[in-house]
């Protein structure tokens, strides 16, 4: 099981989001905690970066680094498709 943790701007986006989008994220917040790539979600590895990786969530993209040594996931940003890879 993988502790997840949030950045600031991923918490503030996370707030700032609608309550259909919030239960969206959450539920596919769950689903990494118990694997880093689930096959119920749409995740990518990014190139050009070390362990980052992107659930694509209808427009929105949760774009997150995993440490598997420690067993832990840090969520940097919670965007819509338009910001997150720019």
């Amino acid at each position: 099981m993988y502790y997840i943790s949030l950045t600031k701007n991923a918490t503030k986006s996370y707030n700032k989001l609608p309550e259909k989008s919030k239960n969206r994220v959450e539920a596919a917040l769950n689903e990494l905690r118990y694997s880093f790539t689930p096959n119920t979600l749409d995740v990518k590895k990014l190139k050009g970066f070390k362990n980052v990786y992107r659930v694509r969530l209808g427009k929105w993209r949760i774009i997150y680094r995993v440490d598997t040594e420690e067993k832990s996931i840090f969520v940097y940003g919670i965007l819509p498709r338009k910001n997150a890879y720019g």
